[in-house]
């Protein structure tokens, strides 16, 4: 008789069983830092099981002092597919997400063309946001059609740092791009005085416009630009801002921009930046 298939939150002496999977993922970043994850406040993974055997393996990681439950490192045994495991290990997932204290929403960030992955998200219910595009400005030199103008005033005080960000009355993106990859909704427990100290915030000249740099990894480094606007080819100075601050941190790989799907069909020209196949950001506010 065929054991019934469970999932159950994962430990260090899972890992044997993680390694056994068949993925086709080569160097697997979950395998490597598997430990870390394991043992992290903030990283939990879960896998479902059968007659000892993992048949998929998923799980959160937590942001904005816990208010924000991000799903991922979804992988399933290519042995096993097309048997609906996705969906049996995440709707437990989301289940046990409900009952963690301080939660209050819950979403996942997968590519625009994944429809597998967004069919499971629309089974369990998790409602589709906005489409975002990652683009690394690679090749400043190559830039074309946007308004030259001096570098935008550096805000250094951390309560200018706060009003700026509670000024926002309107917002392109839908969005706070918190990390690479890593968008939520725009909320204040996003932002911590840590943050924002290590975010680097410039002013435009009129006042009407800011923008800010974080230096961010994966895999490589990157200035992570946060702008709200669509108009970046219309601001005065904006270009030459994300390019003196790049000069200030050259060991980063280049400038990562979140646009809008307004604000991509904006750019004039592509040759400048490194494309990535757009991605959509899927979210619920949990209803107690």
């Amino acid at each position: 008789m065929e054991q019934v298939a469970h999932v159950k939150m994962l430990t260090i002496d899972d890992l044997p069983a993680l390694m056994a999977m068949e993925t086709g993922i080569e160097d697997d970043y979950v395998v490597r830092i598997f430990d870390r994850l394991i043992e992290s406040d903030s990283h939990q993974l879960f896998g479902l099981f059968q007659e000892g055997q993992m048949l998929a393996v998923a799980g959160y990681s937590l942001f904005g002092q816990n208010k924000f439950a991000m799903l991922g490192r979804l992988r399933s045994d290519r042995r096993f597919q097309q048997k609906g495991n996705a969906t049996r290990l995440l709707e437990p997932i989301v289940d046990h997400l409900k009952r963690v204290p301080g939660v209050e929403w819950v979403g996942a960030n997968t590519h625009l063309g994944n429809i597998p992955a967004r069919r499971v998200l629309q089974k369990l219910g998790i409602e589709q946001g906005p489409v975002i595009h990652y683009l690394t400005l690679k090749d400043p030199e190559k830039l074309s059609g946007h308004t030259k103008g001096p570098v935008w005033n550096r805000v250094e005080d951390l309560n200018e740092k706060y009003r700026l960000l509670d000024s926002l009355e309107s917002n392109a993106l839908d969005m706070f791009p918190y990390e690479c990859y890593y968008p939520f909704p725009y909320d204040k427990s996003l932002f911590t005085d840590d943050y924002l100290e290590e975010s680097s915030f410039y002013l435009s000249p009129d006042q009407q416009r800011f923008v800010i740099i974080r230096n961010d990894t994966k895999k490589y480094d990157y200035s992570h630009v946060k702008y709200f606007w669509d108009d970046h080819y219309d601001q005065p100075g904006f270009f030459e801002t994300l390019q003196d601050h790049w000069n200030q941190n050259p060991d980063n790989a280049g400038c990562w921009i979140d646009f809008s799907a307004q604000g991509f069909k904006n750019i004039p020209d592509l040759s400048a930046y490194d494309v990535q196949e757009p991605w959509i950001l899927y979210g619920n506010w949990q209803h107690s």
